[in-house]
């Protein structure tokens, strides 16, 4: 993950208008994936090269709900591509390319439950954590897959 003072350094204000929430690094790319109110849209950022280090917007991945929902959890890979999975809500995770934003996955789920975190565990498997403890595997082989609940140990 990237660290303050050794990947970046803020020397005045800082980078987005509006409140990070999440910051995510995608993997062997030079882009971030940023999240937080007062949506869950997510916004593209590109870090410049090693002499200048200036951070600046590329583009914004607008979701389905709008303002009022809670901000975006996100989780970034490049198995393939650039991808980021986010989702503030259990029937609206997604996987969306970053580049040509096009979503490659859409959970089909109709619980509402708020999400506390999201992961991939690697370039097919999702792993999605609700506020309230439970967890859901998905595969983005299936594009309109299931979100089925895991098995958790006692």
């Amino acid at each position: 993950g990237l660290c303050p003072e050794r990947d970046f350094k803020v020397e005045c204000g800082g980078f987005s208008s509006r409140p990070v929430y999440s910051l995510k690094h995608v993997p062997d790319t030079s882009l971030l994936v940023t999240s937080g109110p007062p949506d869950s849209s997510l916004q593209v950022w590109q870090v410049s090269a090693e002499d200048s280090d200036v951070i600046k917007s590329v583009s914004s991945i607008s979701t389905e709900n709008g303002t009022g929902q809670p901000w975006a959890k996100i989780a970034a890979t490049s198995a393939r591509a650039p991808w980021v999975l986010h989702g503030s809500r259990l029937n609206n995770v997604q996987v969306t390319e970053v580049e040509s934003k096009k979503n490659v996955y859409v959970a089909a789920s109709r619980s509402s439950e708020e999400l506390s975190d999201v992961a991939f565990l690697d370039c097919n498997t999702l792993l999605v954590c609700c506020a309230k403890g439970q967890l859901c595997l998905a595969d983005t082989r299936q594009p309109q897959g299931p979100l089925e609940a895991a098995a958790v140990p006692s």
